[in-house]
């Protein structure tokens, strides 16, 4: 805190003075004792030879020399700048903890400081059980940015130390290990990536690595690993072989052998796959075509994943990749991750069993690290970043591999006799990135947010949307159970264009044909969970709708409901029949709160919450009643529904009108509606006759 920083740039200076100043003797000495040995002189002979090697290597120690002392100056400048920088840091840590009510020791240490405090704070704070945890979370506040600024001074340390390493072997350098460094830089982070991937390249080895090592190692990603000076120069080092081979190998530490210290070796991980996301950020630089190029080569390559677990044995570089990217973290760029999904499609087209793996599941808590089926497990990256997932699922032919490619990557052991034979089959974790990656797409909300919140579409979203209901309702009865209630929740975000297109008598312009909406609706409301999300927010833009300001034929809104209910209840029939026939849980209720769901107006959320209760207790009774009558038209059940979304809609626009004229118009709407939705069970669009 009291260090004058100041003192950096002075000396920086001085060093540059200093390459001048041996610019100087360099130039005497090459016109004044070099220029006797360089031709059209009278010495010759063995002498003469000598002295021309010798005095070669002269002048190159002092040409070296100003090239070290420039980057001594330019290291010296990065520090000053990177010191200056964190010390801000150290001093807003202090000063947030002051202001906390913290008193503040020379040391670090933060403990209440009541001398500040009036006196009912300062009485609840001595009462307060909690009190010291908070202290100790404002002394870690403070310690963390110290611990910052620790971590670089270390990584000038090394940079100065390896400036100053002769740098023997070039044209001219006559000396072994005591001259200067001719090819010294003046970039801190350069040299930190040197010695980090050095350290690295041995423990990709399987060589045992000293502590120390692997603590500084560990340090140089926590301090670095989001500069591109230090992650192209460490990932350009270690190549696509070696960051695949240093991914295996920590792999099988965390995962497998289960050390003592495997939090050091999952730290190592995290740092290797966010140094990894910093390196590629430009799709432009040497470094990201270098990596890509190798990897498309690599990806391809067998290598031991573990070298504990049989089953890990040669898996390819592709699944160690993403393995990396799942479990590592790191900010991956768009562009990046489109270009590993296209490079791994690519791969596996007309090899369909290229990632079959034996060995039985490869999910859940123990074993759904690995990436067994890397084109899954990078849609489940790409998840996180929304915007990444719309612009890739958007595209058409993107969307047809991913729908028509092998998904069955496990080989089931079935026992015959005396004899095991084996059967591919689905993971556990089937499309688990994939269902990810078009939420994501199709919502703009990354689904493994903690509490996630509605953004409007942008068109992409939209774009994904329609490729989506198209690709799904050509699939039919072929959609895969592991899609349908991701689909419910896309459903639900795009509420208001379902309800639209389900309630609609005119078939022209709207968003997706309804045929092919009813072929999604009908294979989502397979699924129990799938079905109530999707119920639950249509319920919300039917009564959206009919909150709509400005509505010149307010009675539309109400008929509009009346036709979607009739829709998906005939959607549902059809998909699993009368509720009582359906192998679904009895006294089943819908509680999940939606966070796909726009946000409303408090009237609207309280027309809803009604509407909601009458729909779920509509479904309760259907399952209780039990109606022996299979053909009872199951719209006719929705009374309930219906009449809540009557009664909510006479108190917005009639609050006088005759409620039996208004319910008898929702129910024929209803009708109307199931049987358009019977009307529209031809093959959806594009579908094989």
């Amino acid at each position: 805190m009291t260090t004058d920083l100041g003192q950096l740039t002075a000396a920086a200076a001085a060093w540059e003075t200093m390459a001048g100043e041996f610019k100087k003797v360099e130039e005497r000495y090459r016109d004044s004792v070099q220029k006797i040995t360089m031709g059209g002189q009278s010495w010759t002979g063995v002498s003469a030879g000598s002295a021309h090697t010798n005095f070669a290597g002269t002048r190159y120690e002092y040409s070296a020399a100003q090239v070290q002392a420039k980057a001594i100056a330019g290291l010296l400048r990065d520090a000053h700048e990177q010191f200056t920088d964190l010390k801000k840091k150290v001093e807003s840590a202090r000063d947030d903890a002051v202001e906390a009510g913290m008193k503040v020791s020379e040391q670090g240490r933060c403990t209440f400081d009541y001398s500040k405090a009036d006196a009912g704070t300062a009485n609840a704070a001595r009462h307060d059980p909690d009190l010291k945890n908070v202290e100790n979370s404002w002394s870690q506040h403070i310690d963390s940015a110290v611990k910052a600024m620790d971590d670089a001074d270390q990584g000038v340390k090394i940079a100065l130390e390896a400036a100053c390493a002769d740098g023997y072997g070039q044209k001219n350098d006559t000396t072994l290990g005591t001259g200067f460094n001719g090819e010294a830089q003046g970039d801190v982070e350069v040299y930190e990536a040197r010695n980090a991937e050095d350290i690295a390249t041995r423990l990709a080895g399987g060589e045992k690595i000293p502590a120390a090592e692997m603590a500084e190692l560990q340090r140089s990603f926590r301090d670095n690993s989001g500069k591109p000076e230090f992650s192209q120069v460490f990932i350009n080092g270690l190549g696509a072989k070696g960051t695949v081979e240093l991914s295996n190998r920590l792999s099988d530490q965390i995962h497998v052998k289960n050390p003592a210290n495997k939090s050091d070796y999952t730290d190592l991980q995290k740092g290797l796959g966010a140094t990894l996301a910093s390196a590629t950020k430009d799709p432009n630089s040497e470094t990201y075509k270098k990596f890509r190029a190798e990897m498309q080569k690599e990806g391809l390559e067998r290598r031991n994943t573990s070298f504990t677990d049989l089953r890990l044995e040669k898996t390819y570089g592709y699944q160690s990749l993403v393995t990396l990217m799942s479990q590592g973290g790191g900010d991956y760029s768009k562009q990046f991750l489109h270009d590993m999904g296209d490079d791994i499609m690519k791969a596996e087209k007309g090899r369909e069993d290229i990632w079959v793996m034996k060995g039985g599941e490869y999910s859940g808590e123990r074993t759904g690290w690995f990436a067994n089926d890397p084109m899954d497990g990078l849609l489940g990256v790409m998840s996180r970043d929304p915007e990444a997932s719309a612009s890739y699922l958007k595209d058409e032919d993107r969307m047809k591999h991913l729908m028509e490619r092998n998904w069955e990557v496990v080989l089931e052991a079935n026992e015959h006799g005396n004899s095991t034979h084996y059967s591919a089959a689905l993971d556990k974790d089937d499309r688990a990135g994939f269902a990810a990656a078009l939420q994501a797409g199709a919502t703009g909300i990354d689904p493994s947010a903690e509490n996630p919140k509605f953004v409007e579409h942008s068109a992409d979203n939209k774009a994904v949307f329609k490729n989506a209901i198209d690709h799904f309702a050509k699939a039919g009865d072929d959609l895969p159970e592991s899609l349908r209630e991701p689909m419910a929740n896309v459903l639900v975000n795009h509420a208001s264009t379902v309800h639209e297109v389900t309630s609609a008598v005119d078939m022209r312009n709207l968003p997706v044909p309804q045929n092919d909406m009813y072929e999604v609706i009908k294979q989502v409301s397979k699924d129990q969970e799938a079905y109530g999300s999707l119920n639950y927010g249509i319920n919300q833009a039917m009564v959206a709708d009919i909150h709509e300001a400005g509505q010149k034929h307010p009675e539309e809104s109400l008929l509009r409901a009346g036709r979607t209910v009739g829709f998906l209840e005939q959607a549902r029939t059809e998909a699993v029949g009368p509720a009582e026939t359906a192998a679904w849980d009895e006294k089943w209720m819908f509680d999940t709160a939606i966070g796909y769901l726009p946000a409303y107006d408090a009237e609207v959320q309280a027309g809803f919450d009604y509407v909601t209760d009458k729909w779920l207790a509509d479904e309760q009774k259907q399952i209780d009643q039990k109606y022996s009558d299979k053909h009872y038209e199951a719209y006719e059940k929705r009374n309930g529904q219906l009449m809540a979304l009557t009664d909510e809609w006479m108190k917005q626009h009639d609050k006088d009108g005759g409620q039996y004229e208004y319910q008898t118009k929702v129910d024929e709407a209803a009708g109307a509606g199931a049987e358009r939705a019977k009307g529209v069970t031809t093959p959806p669009s594009g579908a094989a006759e």
